[in-house]
């Protein structure tokens, strides 16, 4: 059928094929890995500004309040 040339060629072929869909193969997964890294390291850093502010938060209005109550009295100072 085929002349040892052409099975050599075939052979060599064949083999190229295997490892060039190897490393294909590996740079499909290693694309996904780092999508699924980058969700996670974005939702670890949203979910920790979420709860960051969820504890500030009654300082935050604590402050507020004094803010709010100090311009309220300075007005009525008069130097």
């Amino acid at each position: 059928m085929l002349d040892p040339k052409e099975e050599k060629l075939l052979e060599e072929t064949y083999e190229i094929e295997k490892e060039n869909n190897e490393m294909l193969r590996s740079l499909y997964r290693n694309m996904w890995t780092g999508r699924l890294l980058s969700v996670v390291y974005w939702v670890l850093i949203l979910g920790l500004m979420a709860g960051s502010f969820y504890f500030a938060q009654p300082y935050i209005e604590k402050l507020m309040n004094m803010y709010n109550q100090a311009s309220n009295f300075l007005p009525s100072v008069k130097p």
